[in-house]
């Protein structure tokens, strides 16, 4: 019964969406900008219009969370933990691979064998991999095997190869980790300071805070009755 459940969990591509801060950031997000609107909703606790004003600032700003990290982590953050490793790495043999996104499609294919790297479902890493190196790309596998030290006829040594390992291994982990800074800025302290400037003039717009600005003032008949009150007293 477990079966299926462990084979998805344990399958490659659990394990690079896993891995992997952009993704998991990105499905974090949609799941609140889908699951707190729809709770908020079904909360019978509260009245309907509270309940629609909530939900619709709460996917407004969900939204605008997305926007701000797709603006600024992949860019910003992303790729200049990627040109940190480069730098780093350099003298160690790294190829001039163009970006992040590029890096990352090796390293996703580094742990393959090479059967199921060369599988369709992978063309879109392997063209990623060889698009604007300096090695042709008709000479795809060569360079993929050398890379990926998969090609033991290739005479390359074993402690080369675990020197590659891990010098990809700290380049993803610098991205990630450049990713997850950019994650805590752009969410944590940039998100909120925006949504005030913003949020309330897109909610007037829409004609969504009419609730809230019912309950911020008080209407003209409590006002009157607190200065009769005022009065007797």
């Amino acid at each position: 019964m477990l079966g299926p459940l462990v084979n998805v969990i344990t399958g490659n591509s659990f394990q690079t969406i896993a891995q992997n801060t952009d993704a998991a950031v990105k499905i974090e997000t949609a799941l609140k900008a889908v699951g707190r609107p729809a709770f908020t909703l079904i909360d019978k606790n509260t009245d309907k219009d509270t309940r629609k004003y909530a939900a619709a600032k709460e996917l407004l700003y969900q939204l605008l969370c997305f926007g701000i990290y797709l603006a600024i982590i992949p860019p910003v953050f992303k790729n200049g933990g990627f040109k940190l490793a480069q730098k780093i790495f350099k003298k160690e043999g790294m190829p001039a691979f163009k970006n992040a996104k590029q890096m990352l499609a090796y390293h996703h294919l580094a742990y393959m064998k090479p059967e199921e790297r060369l599988l369709d479902k992978n063309k879109k890493f392997l063209d990623l991999i060889t698009e604007d190196l300096t090695n042709p790309k008709d000479n795809n596998a060569k360079l993929l095997d050398y890379l990926i030290g998969a090609d033991k006829k290739s005479g390359i040594h074993k402690k080369t190869l675990e020197k590659q390992g891990k010098m990809f291994d700290l380049a993803k982990g610098s991205i990630e980790l450049s990713s997850i800074i950019g994650s805590v800025v752009g969410l944590t302290i940039l998100a909120p300071e925006i949504s005030h400037l913003i949020l309330h003039p897109i909610m007037s717009a829409l004609h969504l805070d009419s609730k809230e600005k019912t309950e911020a003032q008080p209407s003209k008949t409590a006002d009157s009755v607190q200065k009769n009150l005022d009065k007797n007293a």
